[in-house]
């Protein structure tokens, strides 16, 4: 039993170095969406919104589903909609499944997982990237002001 507390103790700790060094990866990416985003007519309760409702929900698609809606009640397009930001942080959030394979297909090599790891490491992964976003977007916002 000993043997079993260590061994999920050090995969606990070993996932949460991996989704930190993925989180540091998307940094720039997520401050080149947050700049797109200032030249929308969105605020930082909007923003802070989607933050927001991706740590309460226990599904990427929760949050995907969110940004879909939002993109499609934008007719003027002048917030998620416009230039295409909307749709393509659906994509990128979507994307994000890449690298939380990669994280569970590493962790996997030294025990055993649980099989939901994978869409559980998705959502955190997706969480830290919209921090990210939500962060450089409140500094560039203010920043821009004039």
């Amino acid at each position: 039993m000993r043997d079993r507390t260590v061994q999920s103790v050090a995969l606990r700790v070993a996932l949460d170095q991996a989704i930190a060094h993925a989180s540091d990866g998307y940094d720039k990416r997520a401050q080149d969406y947050a700049g797109r985003l200032t030249g929308t007519k969105l605020d930082k309760t909007q923003v802070r919104g989607l933050e927001t409702m991706a740590s309460t929900t226990d599904r990427v698609s929760d949050i995907t589903d969110w940004l879909k809606l939002r993109v499609g009640r934008d007719s003027k397009r002048e917030g998620w909609a416009k230039e295409g930001i909307g749709r393509d942080l659906v994509t990128t959030l979507a994307d994000l499944r890449d690298d939380a394979k990669k994280i569970v297909a590493e962790l996997s090599r030294t025990s055993p997982v649980d099989p939901d790891l994978e869409r559980r490491v998705h959502l955190r992964l997706c969480r830290e990237f919209l921090r990210h976003l939500a962060a450089h977007f409140e500094y560039l916002k203010v920043e821009r002001e004039p």
